[in-house]
């Protein structure tokens, strides 16, 4: 089994990722573009039981805005880098494509199309928010 790496812009937290992600994507939601403040993020996503802190946990900033214990966006207390995302009702981790080391980023879709502010012409499904397998209406947009 592959084991992935990340860490955040220091190095002075990192975190391990076991197996294939569950899917590669990006993202355009309002949400992700205020949290890195980048017109379009680059979602990995793993079952968060997969996912793991090796170094650095007690470095960790927290900031959930569903009130959810562990549910949330962490960053690093020392250099504030992005490490990654608990999605609480999909138990998944999202750790951004740009930190895991070792990883070729394949994205296969787009989610929250409708917000974007960066078209991107590749010929992946452009969903207008999300599938419907994972709660969203499963409509799609035209490049």
């Amino acid at each position: 089994m592959t084991t992935y790496h990340a860490s955040c812009s220091c190095g002075a937290v990192e975190l391990e990722a076991d197996g294939e992600p569950v899917v590669q994507c990006y993202c355009h939601c309002n949400s992700c573009r205020s949290f890195t403040g980048s017109p379009v993020n680059a979602p990995v996503l793993w079952p968060r039981d997969k996912v793991r802190f090796v170094k650095g946990e007690d470095k960790l900033l927290h900031y959930s805005k569903s009130g959810h214990a562990e549910a949330g966006r962490y960053s690093c207390g020392i250099c504030y880098g992005i490490v990654g995302v608990y999605i609480f009702d999909a138990d998944l981790f999202d750790i951004f494509g740009g930190l895991v080391r070792d990883l070729t980023f394949t994205p296969t879709l787009h989610i929250n199309y409708e917000n974007s502010i960066l078209p991107i012409k590749d010929g992946l499904p452009k969903f207008k928010d999300m599938p419907e397998e994972i709660g969203g209406s499963g409509a799609m947009m035209t490049e």
